[in-house]
């Protein structure tokens, strides 16, 4: 038998759990699939180098948290404190990780809060700005302003289980396709 072919009939029963834990220590679904690409591929050529593979579940759990925990160290070395990155202008040429973002934004947000938050945390607009704009008064944007900003920061990681059993993460929005669209080349052009 290949070995491949034994590595694959040993972590077969286990790929949907692994998939779940990387679902459950990354971001995204892309980062997650990619850290269980890694994983398998880091416990394959462990497996060609010593010949076994015990624990299948066990070791794949293992290298994905030590591959995540290594992209974090990587990844803290490039903050800067929030005060700097205030003063750095936003703009991201990656259409992709723009729409991302956006999509992400408006499964936790309305649109008309998505729209004001962009409105004041990115293009830098006054409170009056966006009361003039949107048609409502200034407390009413400073309070969905207050709001969205607590809802993204209580934001928490879905459950694994409900990973593990395939259960769909409820959404609090649906997006709107043509207003993320527009929200992304907005973002792209710097300009609202």
């Amino acid at each position: 038998m290949q070995p491949w072919t034994e590595f694959e009939e040993a972590v077969r029963p286990h790929l949907k759990h692994v998939r779940a834990y990387c679902s459950y220590l990354t971001s995204s679904k892309w980062e997650a699939e990619d850290l269980m690409q890694e994983s398998l591929l880091r416990a394959f050529k462990q497996y060609r180098d010593t010949g076994r593979l015990r624990h299948p579940r066990s070791l794949l759990y293992k290298i994905a948290r030590n591959l995540q925990i290594d992209a974090h160290r990587r990844r803290r070395g490039l903050t800067v404190p929030i005060e700097e990155a205030m003063q750095q202008p936003h703009h991201d040429p990656d259409y992709a990780s723009v729409r991302g973002m956006v999509e992400w934004l408006t499964e936790l947000l309305s649109e008309r809060e998505t729209e004001m938050l962009l409105l004041a945390e990115v293009f830098d607009y006054t409170y009056q700005d966006i009361a003039d704009r949107l048609q409502c008064t200034v407390p009413a944007v400073k309070m969905v302003l207050h709001r969205s900003k607590n809802a993204l920061r209580k934001r928490g990681r879905p459950d694994i289980a409900d990973y593990a059993r395939n259960k769909p993460v409820r959404r609090k929005y649906k997006p709107q396709p043509y207003k993320i669209e527009r929200w992304t080349l907005a973002l792209m052009a710097g300009d609202m």
